[in-house]
């Protein structure tokens, strides 16, 4: 479903004019897919990079079927291998932490706890900012494992100088986390969540520096 309210080009200096009520159905359906495709924890990064893609290229008018989705996929996952063996690894101490604190056994729990959700805040931006990067990299020509060195490069660099948005982007993780504290049913369309405010961020930026 195109964004687009007419087929008439927009002017590359124009924004395209947005249905809402398209990118919100756009936005839930991507999220469920990049939900599916991260089942194996270490393809979470190339999830997020085809789910960020697919949002940006909804934005822009362009392709935005399931079929390009699911090629953005196959295209971001050769060389994601590394990042997703870290980010799984990641994901699975965060959790044990997170289930020892709700119990009471987790050793210096006051001060872990805390280490461990801010620290689990800050590669969760890490990982959101390099994925929405990685399709400014995938062109052809670049292998794998250089598009994502580049994205990941790019990605650590903008989470600092871009201050504001990473702000964005952990005001997107609190609110994704509410929903799931309020009603457990609701993590299927974190996901969703999460991409759409890495491609909103990341196209804010890109109009700052422009």
């Amino acid at each position: 479903m195109s964004v687009m309210d007419s087929t008439t080009p927009a002017s590359s200096h124009e924004p395209i004019p947005v249905n809402r009520f398209a990118l919100f159905s756009e936005t839930l359906l991507a999220g469920v897919l990049v939900l599916v495709l991260s089942i194996p924890l270490v393809t979470i990064p190339a999830a997020y990079a085809a789910g960020t893609a697919h949002l940006e290229r909804h934005l822009n008018g362009r392709d935005d079927s399931v079929r390009g989705l699911w090629s953005l996929f196959k295209a971001a996952l050769p060389g994601s291998w590394k990042l997703g063996l870290t980010t799984a690894a990641a994901a699975v101490v965060t959790v044990l932490n997170l289930l020892l604190a709700w119990v009471g056994q987790l050793p210096g729990r006051g001060l872990v706890l805390p280490a461990t959700l801010l620290l689990a805040a800050g590669a969760a931006i890490l990982l959101l900012r390099t994925a929405s990067a990685w399709s400014d990299f995938s062109g052809i020509g670049s292998t794998g494992n250089d598009t994502w060195h580049r994205a990941l490069q790019t990605g650590q660099a903008i989470s600092l100088r871009d201050w504001t948005g990473s702000l964005l982007i952990a005001a997107a993780l609190f609110g994704a986390v509410v929903f799931v504290w309020m009603l457990a049913a609701l993590f299927v369309v974190v996901p969703g969540t999460l991409i759409l405010a890495a491609a909103a961020v990341k196209l804010r930026s890109h109009r700052h520096r422009n």
